[in-house]
């Protein structure tokens, strides 16, 4: 028998953290996709007890059996709240929350008293035993010069459960409003502080390990504020707000990848997980978040590689078409040039001065132009005056030859005529 319970012990330890892989690994519609919360794992859904720390090191063995209703007084169908309560098994993990998903607080053993204030889904709320403490961010605090008490200078500030021996601290345990006062417990975590628990904090047992001693029993006094309970329940604590906004992020994330690609934009969705990430104090939630970040850079680099293809198309549709402009045109100035030429004339078109050579002393300082008014041949002549004939289309006879420096025909004129 001890050795079945050491072989389930081991697989649910390892169970959290197979979910913790999962939720860096990749996205997925349900609260998997939220990074596993912690390293310690959860007793099964069929009990309560602790498993961790001193008591797995405890030879009394561990209470395990379904939860079932509470046990009352004789004749009582329904419990009285407040009621004294003594606990049954041997060792109990009191939780910070109702439920398997939060993180133990502390262990109650057989015989230790307890004050139950309501009951939530088979989960008894009690008054924080002496070693359960809240943390409270310094930054919401004005701590007073002693440093025994605080006012809460924030308008809404949370309060963390944890303890000397709870690994986790996410949990909020009650919120408190500007001008509340806490009883400051000290030492400093960091940037939080220890404060004295409120008066509306619970911590949670499973009922089955608690039996009724003294209904109407009173709640025991603390220097917390007062905050009204309603009778008979017990409001939950939040959940993590950091894996809250992860999971968002996450859904923000996936809506942007269900877009065609080169529309999405993932800027925003980036931004959340930085912010996360510069405020997460765990490992775990760091890690997630600098996963989630280099699945959007590779995103984006897959986004900017599928916009570079699309626009080579582009470019090469527009070069195509400026290739084929300039065959266009040369083909059309060779078409002009075999129109206005004829048989007799070297070259034909308009007289145009040189700009390039005005006030120079050139002998080349005259050019025949087309209609558009495209240099066709230049032209040097001892024989004409060809100022004359600037802005009228002449046909030419004499000598041509390449300038090579000009990359241009060059005709001396022998005889011209007047055309137009």
């Amino acid at each position: 028998m001890r050795g079945i319970r050491l072989l389930a012990a081991c697989l649910l330890v390892f169970a959290p953290t197979v979910s913790a892989v999962a939720a860096t690994a990749g996205l997925s519609d349900d609260a998997s996709s939220a990074p596993a919360v912690g390293t310690t794992a959860a007793p099964p859904a069929s009990g309560e007890s602790a498993v961790t720390g001193a008591a797995a090191e405890s030879t009394a063995p561990a209470a395990e059996a379904a939860p079932g209703p509470a046990t009352l007084p004789t004749g009582e169908a329904e419990p009285t709240y407040p009621y004294t309560g003594k606990v049954m098994a041997d060792l109990v993990n009191v939780r910070c929350g109702p439920g398997l998903y939060y993180y133990p607080l502390t262990t109650l053993s057989k015989g230790d008293e307890v004050v139950v204030a309501s009951e939530r889904d088979q989960w008894l709320a009690l008054r924080p035993p002496e070693s359960v403490f809240g943390l409270m961010r310094k930054s919401d605090l004005d701590i007073a010069a002693g440093g025994t008490s605080a006012v809460v200078t924030s308008p809404k500030a949370r309060v963390y459960a944890s303890s000397p021996t709870a690994k986790r601290r996410w949990c909020v345990a009650s919120i408190l409003e500007q001008d509340d006062r806490v009883a400051i417990l000290g030492p400093d975590e960091g940037d939080f502080v220890r404060v004295a628990p409120p008066k509306d904090v619970r911590v949670y047992i499973v009922n089955e390990y608690v039996t009724a001693s003294n209904a109407g029993a009173d709640l025991p006094e603390t220097g917390g504020p007062e905050t009204a309970v309603p009778e008979g329940t017990v409001e939950a604590p939040d959940g993590n707000p950091l894996i809250d906004a992860f999971q968002t992020a996450d859904r923000n994330l996936k809506t942007e990848m269900r877009k065609e690609i080169g529309q999405r934009d993932f800027e925003a969705t980036a931004a959340e997980y930085q912010a996360i990430l510069e405020k997460a104090e765990k490992d775990y939630i760091q890690k997630a978040c600098k996963d989630r970040l280099a699945l959007i850079e590779g995103l984006r680099e897959q986004q900017e590689a599928y916009l570079e293809v699309q626009g080579l198309g582009q470019r090469l549709d527009e070069r195509l078409a400026e290739i084929q402009t300039r065959r266009a045109e040369k083909e059309t100035r060779r078409d002009a040039e075999a129109t206005m030429g004829r048989a007799d004339f070297v070259a034909q078109g308009m007289v145009r001065r040189l700009e390039i050579l005005e006030g120079v002393d050139y002998p080349i300082k005259y050019k025949l132009v087309d209609q558009n008014n495209r240099p066709l041949v230049v032209l040097k002549s001892t024989q004409y005056d060809l100022a004359d004939y600037v802005g009228k289309v002449i046909g030419v006879r004499g000598t041509r030859e390449y300038v090579k420096d000009w990359r241009i025909y060059s005709v001396t004129v022998d005889d011209l005529e007047v055309l137009e």
